[in-house]
């Protein structure tokens, strides 16, 4: 018999989850002045000010989370993958979305569907997964999984967004795998997505020429930019606003390439820096999966946290050359609301999870996790 028992919370995932932030803030602050100052009248704060009270915002939510019990989640999990479903097909309707660099955003209000969608998905499956145990039958147990993460990453695609999509798979086969999915049956959905994803590409010009581009058969200027900001870093940095880079040079300074601008100004010791920040997030999310008292906190947590490693390590990715340019943030850092509210919302939840401890751990089903990671962060 499992017995849940009350425990401290993780206070160095908060802690360093606050630390991120702050880096944020003063990124966003350093990254945006030039372009506040071009766009905005000669306001050299606009971008700071905007991301403050967003800051604030999703401050709130991430301690809202933290006080309320993870395992209440699970009743709104169906709705909430409905209404993301909704909101992600509404985005494409006339008067709702708009045309941002080829891509239809939302033009209601200031949230991304995307967002909301990976969050809705992990949840959905977290619940589904933690019922069914393991995951023997692909009709009964696999395939309805793998209708809802196609589905929402299919929807999201129509956008398009491919780069918000291929994150979403991504996340849902980590869910998946953990819960004990067989690998033929993952194999499928990443089939699946990587079909979708190359007539996607094939339909919209601006993402086959960014392919192209990555593959040597046309201009990266972004990418060269943001390799001239982090070259010019050298060990040491130019120090805080001492960037070049950010003055038009490179587009998007305080979104997709802030990463970028923090490695020019704070250079090698700095990136470094940051990278073990977002190491260690990742581990102690980790750390609260594997010791989460039942299955559903642990696929939720595995699921949480594998979120924002994939937003990470796919941001990095792109800015240092590695992958096609995809347009995602670098999670608590990067300018804009959605991604930060939903990511801050999320680490509260882990918080949540990991004031709950088990006496005894018996998982309901296979999980790849703590069979295979069990003393990876003794």
């Amino acid at each position: 018999m499992l017995e849940t028992l009350q425990g401290r919370k993780d206070m160095r995932l908060l802690a360093v989850t606050v630390l991120l932030m702050a880096i944020g803030l003063l990124m966003v602050y350093t990254s945006s002045a030039g372009l506040g100052a071009a766009r905005y009248e000669g306001d050299l704060h606009h971008y700071f000010k905007n991301q403050s009270v967003r800051m604030l915002i999703a401050f709130v939510g991430m301690l809202t989370a933290m006080h309320v019990d993870y395992r209440r989640l699970r009743k709104i999990a169906p709705f909430l993958v409905l209404a993301a479903f909704a909101i992600l097909l509404a985005v494409i309707l006339p008067g709702v979305g708009k045309q941002v660099r080829g891509a239809t955003r939302w033009g209601v209000i200031p949230v991304q569907p995307s967002e909301l969608g990976r969050f809705a998905v992990v949840l959905y499956l977290s619940v589904f997964l933690a019922k069914r145990g393991e995951i023997k039958s692909f009709t009964r147990g696999f395939l309805p999984c793998a209708m809802v993460v196609m589905g929402a990453a299919s929807l999201t695609l129509l956008q398009p967004s491919l780069g918000s999509a291929g994150a979403l798979i991504m996340v849902g086969l980590v869910v998946l795998y953990v819960a004990g999915t067989q690998l033929l049956h993952l194999g499928s959905v990443l089939g699946a997505g990587a079909l979708a994803a190359l007539v996607c590409i094939l339909k919209n010009p601006y993402q086959l020429e960014r392919i192209l581009g990555f593959i040597g058969q046309g201009a990266r200027y972004q990418v060269k930019q943001s390799l001239l900001a982090l070259g010019t870093g050298g060990l040491i940095g130019k120090g805080l606003g001492g960037s070049m880079q950010k003055y038009l040079f490179l587009p998007d300074p305080h979104t997709d390439f802030v990463f970028s601008i923090y490695g020019e100004e704070t250079g090698f010791i700095g990136t470094l820096i940051l990278i073990s920040l977002f190491t260690y997030l990742i581990l102690r999310g980790l750390k609260i999966a594997r010791d989460a008292p039942d299955r559903f906190g642990f696929l939720l947590a595995t699921g949480l946290t594998a979120s924002i490693g994939v937003f990470f390590a796919l941001n990095i990715g792109v800015v240092t050359g590695l992958l096609p340019t995809t347009g995602l943030p670098l999670p608590f850092i990067s300018y804009g609301g959605s991604a930060l509210l939903i990511n801050a919302i999320s680490v509260g939840i882990l918080l949540n999870i990991s004031g709950h401890r088990a006496r005894r751990i018996i998982p309901s089903g296979k999980t790849r996790w703590r069979n295979s990671m069990a003393h990876l962060m003794e």
